[in-house]
């Protein structure tokens, strides 16, 4: 937890209800992951519990079924720009402004 902490201190001030939990569940029930996954991803990458559902991880998810591409790559490329991400999987950049 302190590494997480010192690393992203911005958690700290995160909605347990309103951000953490939904963002855990996201990642077990949409992208399979076992709690003993889970756990081993977030303390690797605490950075995985900051970017959002609605604007990074859903819109990503759905492009990767849509290209038919492992839906994990969403995880292991979670931090590249959007442009370059959505160049990664073949699929052309929505043409929506999504956040970085």
């Amino acid at each position: 937890l302190r590494t997480m902490v010192v690393a992203h201190p911005s958690i700290l001030g995160y909605s347990v209800d309103a951000n953490l939990l939904p963002t855990l569940r996201f990642l077990q029930e949409e992208l399979g992951l076992s709690d003993g996954d889970l756990r081993e991803r977030v303390v690797k990458q605490s950075s995985l519990l900051t970017y959002s559902l609605a604007k990074r991880y859903r819109p990503r998810l759905a492009a990767c079924r849509a290209a038919g591409v492992d839906e994990r790559v969403v995880l292991s490329r979670i931090a590249q720009s959007n442009e370059r991400f959505y160049r990664s999987i073949g699929v052309p950049l929505p043409s929506a402004p999504l956040s970085a």
